[in-house]
């Protein structure tokens, strides 16, 4: 009896489809991926939470310390803290700067506006604009508010008479 060896051979791997067709599920998931990852980009929103944490800080710092606290837009993109004794303060060297908050770096492409005051403040230097005013009892002595636009997105961040803050989409 003669022993003839086996003609089966058993194979090992994958084959060039297999591999083509897992790489083109990987492409199609990563495409997926980085597009979800783009939609939750939304640099408007985070300037808006910015924007209200800040008016937050100063109502409960003008509460806290019994001094006026103000947020003022200089430019377009930086927002000045200050603090006097009072609201009322007519002179801008009353005023002192105790912080501030620059949005330009955080959020590239957001633009800022806010309205423009009804009347001619002193104390707000030329090429800025008071957003809101808090007093020692946490009141907004004006209303005010302040729009962030990214050319998608577009929020508005309100503050109340009574020292309420709202940020609502547009």
């Amino acid at each position: 009896m003669t022993h003839t060896p086996h003609s089966c051979s058993v194979t090992h791997g994958f084959t060039l489809v297999e591999l083509l067709i897992g790489m083109a599920l990987l492409g199609i998931i990563g495409a997926m991926s980085i597009n979800s990852y783009q939609s939750t980009r939304n640099p408007a929103r985070d300037a808006a939470r910015t924007v209200h944490a800040a008016f937050f800080s100063l109502r409960s710092q003008a509460m806290s310390n019994t001094q006026a606290r103000r947020l003022v837009l200089v430019g377009g993109t930086d927002l000045v803290l200050q603090s006097a004794l009072r609201c009322s303060e007519t002179t801008q060297t009353n005023w002192t700067q105790i912080g501030s908050v620059n949005l330009e770096s955080a959020t590239q492409s957001v633009t800022l506006t806010a309205p423009t005051p009804t009347t001619t403040d002193a104390t707000v230097p030329s090429g800025t604009k008071l957003v809101a005013c808090f007093t020692s009892r946490g009141q907004a002595s004006t209303a005010g508010w302040l729009r962030m636009t990214d050319g998608k997105h577009t929020y508005k961040v309100e503050v109340a008479l009574g020292g309420g803050v709202q940020t609502s989409a547009q």
